[in-house]
């Protein structure tokens, strides 16, 4: 029996090592998983620490010097880097404006005119507005970190808040002294000025009445209505697409199948062309990928009351989406000569270049040279594409980028699989 079972376990280890290239790919998948994953997720425990700062741009209109002070500790901290001026020029509102509308910053701080002004008036004087400060984010960044951001600014504000109104605190309390008692009093509290400033800085914010510092959080979009995206718009494209690449593993497997049961070879000679044979043999993918996305954009609308926007423009990105993710099919059948080869490499690049493409985790976390990477995947271009639509409220011709660079990758892939292609 020993015998017949070693026959057998050798029998074994020469098939797989007659198809060597998908034993390799039993070992490469984890190997990439570890990578890609580890160096991905890095950026969501990594995101506003000393080693990858957050990016905030600071725009002061204070006419006084509150702000100024507020940005100065914000710039201390080793999670945050602010960005005070651009090209030797200070930040404007416009400007700040303009950089997150085109998702070259994410964030940015803005003090208005009268801040110091609202920030040293009485705690208990409605004549003079509360102060207000605007945190303007993109509309697609995560929100928990935004909330976590928030809580930090809003701690810095308020410390300066109270040091503000200490002299006004220290006002109150000395009147009710007397003549006799406030002189000496006040001689002891300039002596005691540090200690008093430390105490003041970790003082409970209610003392200080009603008045408190408002930190509005606004979502940057074309549209007037600005509102936060609902989890539900940020998941729901990143989840479609991540679905609509799983083709590729059926696509790629009809090819290997239909060679290794003889019924390419058949249908090669019929009269007609390669082209409209491959073209033939792409079409019903590519509607059952529109279909997929219909379905689940439709769930969406029905079970979340999901916002889709422009439809025209969503209908753009998902034709090129598709279109990018047959051709990627097609690149594993030509590329791959076993069932095993295709489902090795079909799995790897559904998951790798999903988690690249910021599926998984949001590229603007990522290591630097990771979002580098993220640009050559159609996911990226792709979910930046849907998040244009959904979440910032643009239309068709704010995503002719997208959809021309998904194009780009469709040809890339289908030039490279013609010319891998085995007919025989």
């Amino acid at each position: 029996m020993i015998q017949h079972i070693f026959a057998v376990t050798v029998k074994e280890f020469k098939v797989l090592w007659h198809d060597r290239e998908a034993l390799a790919l039993l070992f490469i998948m984890p190997v990439f998983f570890i990578l890609v994953m580890s160096l991905s997720l890095e950026g969501v425990y990594g995101g506003g620490s000393r080693e990858q700062p957050l990016e905030i741009l600071a725009v002061n209109e204070d006419q006084g010097q509150a702000a100024g002070k507020v940005i100065l500790d914000l710039g201390k901290m080793e999670r945050l880097t602010v960005v005070e001026s651009l090209e030797s020029a200070p930040v404007t509102l416009r400007k700040a404006q303009d950089l997150i509308r085109t998702k070259k910053y994410r964030l940015a701080l803005h003090f208005g005119d009268h801040f110091s002004e609202r920030i040293q008036s009485e705690s208990h004087d409605n004549t003079i507005e509360a102060p207000v400060i605007s945190l303007m984010v993109d509309p697609a960044m995560n929100l928990q970190l935004v909330s976590s951001l928030r809580g930090t600014i809003q701690g810095v504000v308020e410390r300066h808040l109270i040091m503000a109104r200490l002299p006004h605190i220290v006002h109150q309390g000395l009147s009710g002294l007397g003549e006799q008692g406030a002189p000496e009093m006040a001689q002891m509290l300039n002596a005691l000025t540090p200690q008093l400033e430390d105490i003041f800085s970790n003082a409970d914010i209610g003392s200080l009445g009603n008045r408190r510092v408002s930190l509005q959080v606004v979502p940057l979009r074309s549209l007037v209505n600005n509102r936060q995206p609902t989890s539900t718009e940020q998941n729901v494209p990143g989840y479609t697409i991540f679905g609509v690449f799983f083709i590729v593993l059926t696509l790629a497997s009809s090819f290997i199948q239909e060679k290794n049961d003889g019924t390419f070879q058949r249908i090669l000679t019929a009269p007609l062309s390669k082209a409209a044979l491959i073209l033939g043999k792409l079409l019903p993918y590519y509607l059952v990928n529109l279909v997929q996305i219909a379905l689940m954009f439709a769930v969406g609308v029905a079970f979340f009351d999901l916002r889709l926007g422009n439809i025209g423009a969503l209908f753009l990105i998902s034709l090129a989406l598709s279109a990018s993710a047959n051709a990627m099919g097609l690149l594993v059948a030509a590329v791959a000569k076993t069932e095993a080869q295709v489902n090795g490499l079909a799995v790897l690049l559904a998951i790798t270049l999903s988690a690249l493409g910021g599926m998984m985790v949001p590229v603007f976390l990522m290591p630097g040279f990771m979002k580098t990477m993220s640009l050559f995947t159609p996911h990226a271009w792709a979910l930046s594409g849907y998040h244009d639509v959904m979440i910032r409220g643009l239309g068709v011709s704010a995503v002719l980028d997208e959809a021309g660079v998904l194009l780009g990758f469709s040809v890339l892939f289908f030039l490279i699989a013609l010319w891998r292609f085995r007919f025989e």
